[in-house]
């Protein structure tokens, strides 16, 4: 009897211990929750009542979305035709970018209006400008790989697509983003120099000159591009400099030679900057001398200089006037066009804190081949630009 009697107690003893303990550990995962559920809520706003700075919490500098969008209505006129009037939406571009940590960043951005198709030498598509992740190393070093934005130099180059209203023919011709890697070295905030390769183009040799491919041309084992940049800041960013320069191997026994020197006046109500581009092509990669699109054109010359001035008579008005003036020849007969470009306009921007502008622009080109009557085109544009956060 006794045994049972004792049996039962310490039956009884570790139940109620047993409860204890089970009732400590929900009261301690009730303030668990509870803390978390604090943690959550939104900070109380300070005390002038206004929000918090965006990119200040955590979530936000993590993740950033935007949408890059022109759009204009457009009345245009080439020399011997009739003038005709459309509206168009020249840029759409999505755009999300942060840093993880302190150390490590990304960057996507998308164009909305570009086939999705991947291309033939990198396998992704061409609408796809940037995916990259960097890694700052420390306070000067940083190395990023991924699909980048060569880094050529140049202003006109260097602005958000968005902001162009049309490109020289020297930059549009080109195929900037590209698969590779980079390292970067700052040494103070006002100069920066980075170290690039990457793939020379984004198709295989055979697709780029498809349909004039010559038997005597085959592709490289390695088509990269290899990029010095420098951008510098002197006498507190006034005076500016974007310069790069590099090698492309662009086939067997072709390497092309590139160079990108873009300086710039930046006052506080004036700016003005000249790009100075040249490219001495082995074999034609722009491709847009006369003779380009019918035969392989070997030793291709193209210069370009492109100047842009712009006036804030107040903070909501932005006047600008740009130049262009360019060549692409090679040896060949009859194988030189001359461009010139003529552009000015007024943008108002309605928000300080808001990348929006309204504009009116006019756009003139005038482009002759050797020997032949140059032809002139004239557009006028009404619309707007809009850099959107939309996250």
């Amino acid at each position: 009897m006794r045994k049972v009697l004792l049996a039962v107690s310490l039956l009884v003893g570790g139940a109620a211990l047993a409860q204890q303990d089970l009732q400590e550990q929900i009261h301690q995962l009730k303030m668990e929750v509870e803390q978390l559920r604090m943690a959550t809520l939104p900070s109380p706003p300070p005390s002038d009542m206004q929000p918090p700075a965006e990119g200040q919490s955590p979530l936000h500098k993590k993740f950033n979305m935007y949408f890059n969008f022109q759009s204009s209505f457009d009345a245009e006129k080439a020399q011997g035709t009739d003038m005709t009037t459309r509206f168009r939406g020249r840029q759409l571009r999505l755009e999300v970018r942060g840093d993880l940590t302190d150390r490590i960043f990304y960057r996507f951005r998308h164009r909305l209006n570009k086939s999705n198709v991947a291309l033939s030498l990198d396998n992704l598509a061409d609408a796809t400008d940037m995916m990259y992740a960097g890694f700052r190393l420390n306070e000067k070093w940083s190395v990023t790989a991924g699909k980048l934005c060569q880094m050529w130099g140049g202003f006109e180059y260097d602005l958000n697509p968005m902001n162009i209203y049309e490109y020289s023919d020297f930059l549009n011709n080109m195929d900037n983003f590209m698969v590779g890697a980079m390292v970067a070295y700052t040494p103070n905030p006002n100069h920066e120099f980075i170290l690039q390769v990457t793939d020379v183009r984004n198709r295989e040799l055979k697709d780029i000159y498809a349909g004039i491919a010559s038997t005597t041309i085959t592709a490289a084992n390695s088509p990269l591009a290899y990029i010095a940049n420098w951008n510098g800041n002197f006498f507190d960013g006034v005076l500016q400099t974007r310069w790069g320069a590099g090698v492309q191997t662009e086939a067997n026994g072709y390497n092309n030679t590139l160079v990108m020197l873009g300086t710039k006046l930046n006052l506080s109500k004036f700016q003005i900057f000249v790009d100075y581009m040249m490219s001495n092509d082995e074999l034609d990669r722009l491709r847009y001398t006369p003779l380009s699109g019918s035969q392989i054109v070997k030793n291709a010359r193209y210069n370009s200089v492109v100047t842009k001035a712009e006036f804030q008579p107040n903070p909501k008005w932005n006047l600008f006037v740009k130049g262009m003036y360019e060549t692409a020849e090679s040896s060949l007969v009859n194988n030189k066009l001359t461009s010139l470009g003529y552009y000015a306009g007024v943008e108002y921007l309605p928000f300080a804190t808001e990348d929006l502008r309204f504009f009116l622009a006019y756009i003139g080109r005038s482009r002759k081949v050797e020997t032949l009557t140059s032809v002139a085109t004239n557009r006028v544009s009404v619309g707007l630009m809009y850099r959107i956060k939309a996250f």
